[in-house]
């Protein structure tokens, strides 16, 4: 198996209270030791896994997670990352440290582009102020910043203003996640609940809008088969592999793919459906909840909707290049990847193809200019 993530659950308290929690029924006592947690470290390594990821609960309340994030550094990983409610990165200090630690991707949970909304979910009053300024800090920062919007029915049909509002700040990685009804969201699914064919239109009105503004690499729909959404079937998530293990306190490592899979449970419609091969079906706990009512068959991908454009907005690639050419103006391919090596906004720039076919993104845009000497590319600000 091709090993990407080992994701490390350090503990399951928690500083907020959120209605939709899936770990409501996790001890919150349970911790990762400081032995422990460094012991994954190493085999993540050895194992060869080329990412590893910090998460809970909330992970920031591990008193070891700066001292983790500069271990994993130290064993060779380039890309560490974090998964956060990000309130307690409201101090610029932690955020700071974490960052100097080795710390380059930080993804953010939200539950809307609105105070009253996420603050009803979370059970904190100042829980999106809190998290607000913090992923304001990591941007700043230039870490790569993503946000997950969890879809409840309080904000279903709000989700493209929501992404506007994040992406004017900076983001460009976005994901999607229909819940799991597992936990808090399990109890509380007559209120926050919204079965996946109702919430299926404003997904997909959500995902025409960061398409039209250039995103639609960094935007995905997790939990959400292909079939409802049409045009943007390869933004679901689930097709394909994920390519992790999980390493929860206390409970044996979780291969991720073989965990999502043995959920799933496929019905008559997925029979006839054009994605029967790849798809395995919908969640269990679902379909105990909402059953098959509204799925339909797909016939084959739809076609895709010709789309306004929304100008103004850069993928993760086209910040780190502009970022680089601040630093250095006017040089080769070579040094453009070099210098982007040094910089946690993205991790895609592997060789000259992802420089080029982003230059040519920017050239178009008006952000760069591109002259030919002595046989080579030299890139420069416009």
């Amino acid at each position: 198996m091709p090993k990407d993530c080992y994701e490390i659950i350090l503990n399951h308290n928690c500083d907020l209270a959120c209605g939709f929690c899936s770990q409501s029924d996790f001890d919150p006592a349970a911790k990762c030791s400081l032995r422990n947690a460094v012991h994954h470290i190493c085999a993540a390594k050895k194992q060869g896994y080329k990412r590893i990821g910090f998460s809970g609960g909330e992970a920031l309340l591990h008193e070891d997670l700066t001292f983790l994030t500069a271990a994993a550094r130290r064993a060779g990983f380039k890309v560490i990352r974090l998964q956060t409610n990000g309130m307690k990165l409201s101090n610029p200090a932690l955020c700071l440290s974490l960052a100097e630690a080795g710390l380059t991707v930080c993804k953010f949970t939200f539950l809307g582009n609105t105070s009253r909304v996420h603050d009803r979910l979370t059970g904190a009053s100042g829980s999106f102020r809190k998290s607000l300024a913090g992923l304001d800090h990591m941007l700043a920062l230039k870490l790569t910043v993503g946000v997950n919007l969890l879809i409840t029915r309080h904000n279903y049909d709000g989700l493209k203003p929501a992404l506007k509002f994040f992406m004017d700040r900076g983001v460009s990685e976005f994901v999607l996640i229909y819940p799991i009804y597992v936990g808090r969201m399990r109890e509380n699914f007559k209120t926050l609940g919204i079965s996946m064919p109702e919430a299926s239109a404003g997904i997909s009105k959500a995902l025409d809008f960061t398409d039209s503004a250039g995103l639609g690499a960094g935007v995905k729909a997790l939990n959400m088969p292909p079939c409802l959404l049409p045009g943007h079937e390869r933004k679901a998530v689930d097709l394909y592999k994920f390519n992790t293990v999980v390493a929860p306190p206390g409970r044996p490592i979780l291969d991720l793919d073989k965990n999502v899979s043995e959920a799933k449970e496929r019905g008559p419609v997925c029979a006839r459906c054009f994605f029967r091969r790849k798809c395995g079906g919908v969640n269990f706990n679902y379909l105990a909840l909402f059953g098959w009512k509204g799925f339909k068959p797909a016939a084959g991908p739809a076609k895709r909707k010709k789309l306004r454009p929304a100008p103004g907005y850069l993928s993760g690639m086209e910040k780190c290049f502009v970022e680089v050419l601040k630093k250095e103006d006017g040089i080769p391919t070579s040094k453009v990847l070099e210098l982007a090596r040094s910089l946690p906004l993205c991790h895609d720039c592997d060789d000259g193809a992802g420089v080029l076919t982003t230059g040519e993104v920017l050239i178009n845009k008006g952000l760069i200019k591109r002259d030919f000497k002595k046989g080579k590319y030299l890139w420069r600000l416009a």
